[in-house]
């Protein structure tokens, strides 16, 4: 089975303006900030003790009514070295990845294993772009 890391918790916040708020309330200090097209979403990512917390901010429908449009916990994200083998490896448990192929979002690719293999956990597999 592949190996990885936790790389961060996304969270769904759909007022841009409450991110700083909310980040000050875990302790957290604002850092890089991503637009993904592919999910119509701005994704700010930030830093402090606790790891790292991505708050998502839905520009478009596609994350809009995410819990009923109350945002919230959306996914934790495991950073693995190699996307391919770990579709790979799903594929053979009889599990399939949200996408056909990984979204590049900025210096990483990302895909999504959706809730009903997890019993309600939605998981991001994220790995490095290489140069």
């Amino acid at each position: 089975m592949f190996s990885g890391q936790l790389h961060h918790v996304g969270i769904i916040v759909h007022e841009e303006e409450r991110v700083p708020e909310l980040a000050a309330v875990f302790g957290l200090k604002l850092g890089r900030t991503q637009y993904v097209e592919e999910y119509e979403a701005l994704c700010i990512f930030t830093e402090g003790a606790l790891g790292v917390i991505e708050f998502i901010v839905p520009k478009g429908p596609k994350l809009a009514k995410f819990n009923k449009g109350m945002g919230g916990l959306h996914h934790i994200a495991i950073q693995v070295d190699d996307l391919d083998q770990v579709t790979d490896e799903l594929k053979a448990m009889d599990m399939q990845l949200l996408e056909q192929k990984a979204v590049a979002a900025g210096p990483i690719l990302i895909n999504f294993l959706p809730p009903i293999y997890t019993r309600g956990i939605t998981v991001e597999y994220i790995q490095n772009k290489t140069s």
